[in-house]
């Protein structure tokens, strides 16, 4: 390969890698922020999704983690809220039921 064919190979390798790196601006994952959890009954105009889960495989995880995980869940669903159901009792994992509420 000579300088000037290696210099243009060279530019278009760049030019690529920068063009993909702008489809990547978007978050693969949904936020887990935006879902609420709760114990109480969800009102009954809430759209049932089906069941989301959280657990950890470390035992030094907090609570928080587990129920951040189940959240992710419900994000990926498409929920906005999820109605715990149930906890392990070492706290490592959850079990809710997800909703698409107003």
């Amino acid at each position: 390969m000579n300088r000037s064919t290696a210099t243009l190979f060279s530019a278009l390798v760049t030019a690529l890698a920068l063009n993909l790196s702008g489809c990547g601006s978007q978050p693969i994952k949904p936020e887990a922020k935006n879902i609420k959890v709760t114990r109480e009954e969800v009102d009954t105009d809430c759209k049932e999704i089906g069941l989301v889960e959280g657990r950890s495989l470390s035992a030094a995880a907090s609570f928080e983690n587990v129920l951040e995980d189940m959240k992710l869940d419900a994000a990926r669903k498409g929920a906005n809220v999820v109605k715990l159901e149930t906890t392990s009792g070492t706290g490592t994992a959850v079990r809710g039921t997800a909703y698409v509420c107003p």
